[in-house]
């Protein structure tokens, strides 16, 4: 997965090959999933840890 951001606030991830679609619009740049997360409001939640009761 591919991560894009511009300084305007959008963002754009890909799947797979970028070259198949062309070039990324000027102005936004690669940047890795927890930056493009912010950017994008993404909240990550981690699953519980297993207890006796849950596994």
């Amino acid at each position: 997965m591919q991560y894009f951001v511009n300084d305007a606030g959008g963002w754009i991830s890909l799947s797979g090959d970028a070259d198949e679609f062309g070039v990324i619009p000027d102005g936004y740049r690669e940047v890795d999933e927890t930056e493009f997360n912010q950017a994008a409001g993404v909240i990550t939640i981690e699953p519980p840890a297993p207890t006796p009761d849950n596994d």
